[in-house]
């Protein structure tokens, strides 16, 4: 039951001022100052409704001040210029805007742990209780945002039945939005904080679904590292997408063995033989975290640097030193099962919230230091000048990137770099990429022709042609006979990192482009690229031949031989 106390009206003069701040925000013109307000209302303001009382205790709001204010700065930096969030280039902005969020959880559990810490450092009952508690106290405050919103429009829509629009123009406006949006999610979180027996009954049923479910991911993690040394390594690497799914398993089940696990001094509840099967799935994680960082040190190795996989490599580390400190649990625990991983885990979490706050720093920017390796292995050799992507170089590395880009031209064009005629190529290239521009500013898409481009190429620049769905990142364009008739089609291959359909293109008699079909693929786009660069893709007579029955042509899908 709700009762209106002084902690409620606090809790709801912090949703009035959140409000208003988010108001003020929406109104403010510059990028920068707009996520800095926003990065400091929900972070300063959320860390007090869930400390309450406590957060005058023990210095505690000095540590919110801290973690807000440092929150803050670096979102006005990152946001700082930007334009809009969705463009490709802008990796580090949609980065930020995700892994905030992971920091802030990570970051108010030690602050709500803070209060009734022992000596120097938080207590891991307290830190378990928060971690998991803060998920379900934000997601009751979601939950009473939307029936609140739900119940507005209906009352907005009965006055709208009678003639009277002037509640939905209110409820419309962004103040009303902004405000009353806040303040009944301040109310949702205080309501869930208070609730105790609400909050740990939901966090018991999660706990239980955990102990159900680690047996099962234990074992499919078991089965498939004694599977490798049968299969080989050769079908991981020839995946394209052998990382996240390696890393999912690994993360899946330490996810499930720290809600078995909770505070450390409970015991698991299984028998000893299950007991013995989870453990023998922790010494199977590093093997499976450090398949997952070799498969991306080799596209590093083949490919260089670029964000994402600069972001790969570090979640690779952070599973990784979770990994150890669950085998070494294994052999370090005493009469407590697993009983050190009280002392890794809070200390993996400090140093994960360091490393993705170093990320969005000007000095360790995935985008600086992707900018300079690509530039660096060109230089060395590494890159191939007529293999370079100075496309990606130029738009897809955000401002670091352009700023890299110019100034290779500029080394380029003054004869700085490189010897003939290795240097022609590249200065093409650049030159090229540069006129990608114009294409990106007047069609929404980029494209890039692999070898030289066809007759009527321009028609592809149309932002009606019909069939042609590029879109950001671009597309690359590849002139090849597909029907051996003589004449070339445009095989169409999308940049993004997903796989999906290649779309090709025959010309008319009446010298128009237009789709005539696809091929299903399941591997890396990026790799096709690069290979149809480095001249290994051509076309192959097929060893069946299409079936027509009724005006049904059917096309074969050959299985693949078995081995004897």
């Amino acid at each position: 039951m709700l009762t209106l106390n002084r902690s409620v009206y606090t809790c709801l003069a912090i949703g009035l001022v959140q409000g208003l701040l988010l108001w003020l925000a929406s109104h403010v013109a510059g990028s920068s100052l707009k996520h800095a307000l926003v990065a400091f209302t929900l972070v300063g303001g959320i860390n007090l409704i869930l400390l309450g009382d406590s957060a005058r205790q023990r210095g505690t709001i000095w540590l919110v001040a801290v973690f807000t204010l440092l929150m803050t700065a670096i979102s006005a930096w990152v946001f700082h210029e930007s334009g809009d969030l969705w463009r490709s280039d802008n990796w580090l902005e949609g980065s930020w805007l995700f892994f905030s969020v992971v920091i802030t959880y990570i970051v108010t559990a030690f602050i709500l742990s803070w209060p009734t810490r022992e000596g120097r450092f938080a207590r891991y009952e307290d830190l378990f209780r928060h971690a998991w508690d803060t998920v379900f106290i934000v997601l009751l405050g979601l939950l009473l945002n939307a029936v609140f919103w739900a119940l507005l429009l209906l009352w907005g829509s009965l006055f709208k039945m009678l003639g009277m629009v002037a509640l939905n123009t209110l409820f419309s406006t962004t103040g009303f939005i902004c405000v009353s949006s806040m303040m009944v999610f301040a109310l949702g979180l205080h309501m869930g904080r208070e609730n105790d027996r609400v909050i740990g009954l939901l966090r018991g049923i999660l706990l239980t679904l955990c102990r159900f479910l680690l047996p099962l991911s234990s074992m499919i993690a078991i089965v498939f590292t004694f599977a490798l040394p049968f299969s080989g390594l050769a079908p991981i690497w020839d995946t394209g997408y052998s990382t996240p799914i390696m890393l999912c398993l690994v993360a899946v089940n330490l996810f499930f063995l720290n809600g078995v696990f909770q505070d450390g001094h409970s015991n698991s509840g299984y028998p000893v033989w299950l007991v013995r099967m989870v453990d023998l799935c922790l010494l199977c994680l590093p093997v499976l975290v450090v398949l997952a960082g070799y498969s991306s040190w080799l596209r590093i190795e083949q490919y260089g640097l670029t964000p994402s996989r600069l972001l790969a490599m570090l979640l690779v580390l952070v599973v990784f030193a979770h990994s150890v400190a669950a085998v070494w649990a294994v052999f370090a625990s005493g009469s407590n099962w697993l009983g050190s991983l009280r002392v890794s885990n809070p200390w993996i979490a400090l140093v994960c919230v360091v490393l993705l706050l170093a990320i969005h720093t000007p000095w360790f920017s995935p985008l600086q230091i992707s900018a300079k390796n690509q530039v660096q292995r060109l230089l060395s050799g590494k890159t191939a000048v007529d293999t370079f992507d100075a496309q990606t170089l130029r738009y897809q590395l955000g401002l670091p990137g352009q700023l890299a880009y110019e100034a290779l031209l500029a080394h380029v064009e003054q004869g700085k770099v490189l010897a003939e005629p290795e240097r022609q190529v590249l200065l093409k290239r650049l030159k090229d990429a540069d006129k990608g521009q114009g294409a990106h500013a007047s069609a929404d898409r980029l494209l890039e022709w692999i070898g030289p481009a066809v007759d009527g190429s321009e028609q592809f620049e149309a932002l009606g042609m019909p069939g042609h769905l590029c879109r950001y990142p671009g597309c690359a364009m590849w002139a090849v006979d597909l029907d051996q008739d003589g004449q070339n089609e445009v095989l169409q291959v999308s940049k993004l990192k997903w796989s999906g359909p290649l779309y090709f293109f025959k010309r008319d008699a009446q010298g128009k482009w237009q789709r005539a079909g696809m091929f299903d693929i399941d591997d890396n786009p990026l790799e096709l690229i690069e290979l149809i660069r480095e001249g290994k893709a051509k076309v192959v007579k097929p060893s069946f031949q299409s079936l027509e029955i009724g005006g049904v042509e059917l096309s074969p899908r050959a299985d693949k031989p078995s081995e004897p």
